[in-house]
């Protein structure tokens, strides 16, 4: 096993056990309905890497690029790890009750809710929920298998040909399937994160998240990309400046996208005034919902913005991972936003376990990741782009533009 992935597992598997461990007794401190609050929050952050790989693996199979095949394996090992992802969905199954007022809107005394609920009761119930989610996870399992197993078919392969056919294999289940796949992660979002809110409804909401998972998931890759190239020569000669410039600026493209839904939205709800829409604003008008808006404008998107927009900090892959780290770090306080204020209304407040849940579930995500990722060759060498890949570099190499120290 890769020298910097044992390092970086051991501490996964540190961090896991302590964070998930001081989750649980946190049940039997706090409460099941604060557990499973924070749990929610945990497990989409962590899902988020898991769609992410899968998103991005399409991407790369569709498009022409070269840079993206220094992430394949990074991408395919995320999409490896959706029997987890399943795993850690069933507290959030248990805590329905919790979480969701769609469930029992006469429990809540909100005569609105239950006015709602006649209309969205087609769709918002447990059995269509339930039904909705195994479909979810089939979709995704299977374009994870046979992916993966086509791309382990292709590092065997004996001969151009043959490592070409299961090049366009791949490709043309990527296009079909990016398109199932996003309609997937949309519905998903509108059940296990949207619906904490029944009475209000975005048609943008997926997309949202969908970019902030392609933030954190390019974010989570380029510092797992710089650490494997330090300890891998290997890799380490076939990632170079223009790979972590490209890297840095999908990071840019996503993060800006997710800023720009989001404040159309605002603009283009807050104008219309429309009572069912602009409650959604209305709760987060309180302390510390506020406080925190200003703190993802400023350091989610204003910061990391400007700093990006130089191009010698994409370029070095120690500054783009410190960037990225920070990224990825206030990913989470996007999901905050989303979930904290629905969920917590009066009195509005953060709890310990809104940190430790993530912190524990993104250890063992990752812990189970850097398995699956130990277990193939970090380089795709059968794929038919790699050799320019290599050429690409090796011309680079010896003109100014060297590929990039890693030490």
């Amino acid at each position: 096993m890769n020298e910097a992935i044992k390092k970086m597992r051991s501490k996964a598997l540190a961090f896991g056990v302590l964070g998930t461990g001081a989750t649980i007794a946190g049940y039997f401190i706090a409460g099941q309905q604060q557990f499973f609050q924070s749990w929610l929050i945990g497990f989409l952050y962590v899902f988020a890497f898991a769609c992410g790989g899968m998103g991005f693996l399409m991407i790369h199979h569709l498009a022409p690029g070269k840079w993206s095949l220094v992430l394949q394996r990074l991408h395919e090992a995320a999409t490896r790890t959706f029997p987890l992802i399943l795993i850690l969905f069933i507290p959030v199954i248990m805590g329905m009750n919790d979480l969701y007022p769609w469930i029992n809107p006469s429990a809540h005394n909100d005569h609105v809710l239950e006015e709602v609920m006649h209309h969205k009761g087609m769709y918002l119930n447990v059995h269509d929920f339930f039904l909705r989610a195994a479909i979810y996870f089939v979709i995704w399992m299977a374009f994870a298998a046979l992916l993966s197993r086509w791309s382990r078919q292709q590092d065997a392969s004996r001969d151009t040909a043959e490592a070409e056919k299961l090049a366009l294999k791949m490709r043309m289940l990527s296009g079909i399937g990016l398109v199932i796949f996003g309609l997937a992660v949309t519905f998903a979002s509108f059940d296990w994160a949207m619906s904490v809110e029944p009475k209000w409804y975005s048609t943008v909401y997926g997309a949202m998240l969908m970019m902030a998972q392609g933030v954190a998931t390019l974010s989570l890759f380029a510092i797992i990309a710089f650490k494997l190239a330090s300890s891998d020569k290997q890799y380490g000669s076939v990632i170079g400046a223009q790979q972590y410039h490209d890297i840095g600026n999908m990071m840019f493209a996503f993060l800006v996208l997710f800023t720009y839904l989001g404040t159309g939205e605002l603009i283009i709800l807050w104008s219309g005034n429309l009572p069912e829409e602009i409650e959604h604003y209305i709760i987060r008008m309180k302390d510390p919902w506020t406080q925190l808006i200003v703190g993802l404008t400023l350091l989610h998107f204003t910061l990391p913005f400007l700093i990006m927009l130089w191009k010698s900090n994409k370029r070095n892959p120690r500054r783009l991972s410190w960037i990225a780290a920070w990224l990825l770090v206030t990913s989470l306080f996007v999901y905050f936003w989303y979930l904290l204020p629905p969920l917590r209304p009066e009195p509005p407040y953060f709890h310990w376990m809104d940190f430790t849940a993530p912190i524990g579930l993104f250890g063992l995500w990752l812990f189970v990741f850097l398995g699956s990722l130990s277990k193939r060759p970090l380089l795709p060498q059968k794929d038919p782009r790699f050799p320019a890949v290599v050429a690409q570099l090796a011309g680079k190499s010896s003109g100014s533009e060297a590929v990039v120290s890693h030490g």
